[in-house]
C-alpha cells in the first residue's frame, strides 16, 4: 500500500483507511470509543502483532455475538478515550499494536474471548484488563474469564444454602436424637 502513513481505524463494524486523520474524524473516534467505555462493564487489551487480518475478523464476530465491541485504536486516541474515566489505569500498557475489547453484558465475556483466541494463536498476548476500575494484569486474566454468570451465581448461591440449610437439620435432628435417648 502507500506505506506506514496508512492506518486502519475499526470504528464499530466498518474499517476505515486513512492517510492522515483531521481533528474532526480523531474528535468523532475518540467520542464513539469513550461512549462504549463508559457503558462497559469490564475491558480487555491484547496485543495484535503477527495475527492476520482474516483471523480478527473472526475474533470480532464471534465478540459481536456475544455482546463484546472490539476495537483497534491508536494508543494515541486510547489514552485520550480513557483519561479521567476508571480505565485510565490501561495507560502503561498502550505500546505497540492493540486491540481492545470492551464487554458490555458480563464482565467476563471479553476475557473469555481473548483468552479462548490466546490458546489458538501463540502471538496473540493478552497485557491486561479493567474491572471495576482497577487493573488486572495479564497473569491474572482467568480471574476475570472464570467470573460465573449472573445465572451461575444464583444457582452456585442457591446450592449452598440447600447444602447450608440441610446441613443444619442433619445436625438439629442428630441433637434431637441424642437428647431423647
Amino acid at each position: 500500500m502507500i506505506g506506514a502513513f496508512v492506518y486502519q481505524y475499526i470504528l464499530g463494524y466498518s474499517a476505515v483507511l486513512l492517510m492522515a486523520l483531521n481533528l474532526q474524524k480523531k474528535e468523532e473516534i475518540i467520542c464513539k470509543i469513550h461512549e462504549t467505555a463508559t457503558r462497559a462493564v469490564s475491558v480487555v487489551v491484547a496485543t495484535l502483532d503477527g495475527i492476520a487480518v482474516n483471523e480478527v475478523t473472526k475474533l470480532r464476530k464471534e465478540a459481536r455475538d456475544i455482546g463484546v465491541c472490539v476495537h483497534v485504536i491508536r494508543n494515541t486516541l486510547m489514552r485520550k478515550v480513557i483519561e479521567n474515566t476508571p480505565l485510565a489505569c490501561l495507560r502503561e500498557i498502550l505500546t505497540g499494536q492493540n486491540i481492545v475489547a470492551f464487554s458490555m453484558n458480563q464482565p467476563r465475556d471479553s476475557a473469555r474471548i481473548f483468552v479462548k483466541f490466546t490458546k489458538n494463536h501463540e502471538h496473540f498476548k493478552i497485557k491486561g484488563a479493567v474491572f471495576e476500575g482497577k487493573f488486572i494484569p495479564a497473569s491474572k486474566i482467568n480471574l476475570l474469564s472464570d467470573l460465573p454468570n449472573h445465572k451461575e451465581a444464583i444457582f452456585r448461591l442457591i446450592t449452598i444454602m440447600k447444602t447450608s440449610s440441610i446441613g443444619s437439620l442433619i445436625h438439629i435432628l442428630h441433637i434431637l436424637s441424642n437428647q431423647k435417648q
